[in-house]
């Protein structure tokens, strides 16, 4: 008797993804090709920082560009009149010390750790030399510096706006940083929006008995962002 001959069925393993590297996350980065991204990566050099320790203050040379690989970072401006601006507040996945990327030889802020944070440093020319292999790294950065360039001419005509609207002003942008939860405190808002924290607290207290914030313990929750842009236009 002739015994039929067994196979066995070949199973096919999936193949397992690629593991996202941290430049994957970050806009101007997530085209490149992944060899490319690993190569980048060796070039850079992370840090931590425990808060409100500086990352580099204003006037120290511009040697380098930094991603927020966990955390938060503040940019700070001292201001002739002897007080500091918050100028903006950045979360993880962003980037900064970008406006030194055409020809600026030392930052024109100080970027400050504004909670325990860990950032990642890329030598300016290795990333100066990237931008010219890909456009689209090129692209991104205009577009952030635009951005932060908006924001910056924003803040200067802050003094001439109500409390209100400045407050209004920084969480729509806060909005574009970090969604509609925002991980920081209404002194952080007061310090930002040029303001006593007593009347930042007050100005809150207002919006919540409107139903347009929520504020916990080291967060605020942004209930009705279209209410919020409807609210910052029409002040006068």
């Amino acid at each position: 008797m002739s015994s039929a001959t067994l196979v066995q069925p070949r199973i096919v393993m999936p193949k397992s993804p690629k593991p996202v590297s941290f430049l994957g996350t970050i806009d101007i980065f997530q085209n490149l090709p992944h060899a490319d991204l690993v190569k980048l990566e060796s070039l850079m050099t992370e840090k931590k920082y425990k808060k409100n320790a500086p990352i580099y203050l204003e006037g120290d040379p511009a040697q380098s560009i930094w991603f927020i690989k966990d955390g938060r970072v503040k940019a700070v401006k001292h201001l002739p009149q002897g007080c500091d601006l918050t100028v903006c507040t950045m979360g993880k996945s962003n980037m900064f010390g970008t406006c030194c990327c055409f020809a600026a030889e030392s930052y024109p802020c100080n970027s400050i750790a504004e909670s325990d944070t860990t950032v990642v440093s890329m030598p300016m020319p290795e990333f100066l030399g990237w931008m010219a292999k890909y456009p689209e790294i090129s692209k991104g950065l205009v577009s952030h510096l635009s951005k932060r360039l908006r924001q910056s001419k924003d803040m200067q005509s802050f003094d001439q706006e109500s409390v209100e609207k400045r407050v209004l002003h920084v969480l729509a942008n806060l909005i574009g940083e970090f969604g509609k939860t925002i991980p920081l405190t209404r002194r952080d808002i007061a310090e930002m929006a040029g303001t006593t924290v007593e009347t930042c607290i007050r100005t809150f207290k207002n919006l919540e008995d409107e139903g347009l914030v929520e504020t916990e313990r080291g967060k605020i929750t942004i209930k009705d962002f279209k209410a919020i842009i409807e609210r910052q236009e029409a002040i006068d």
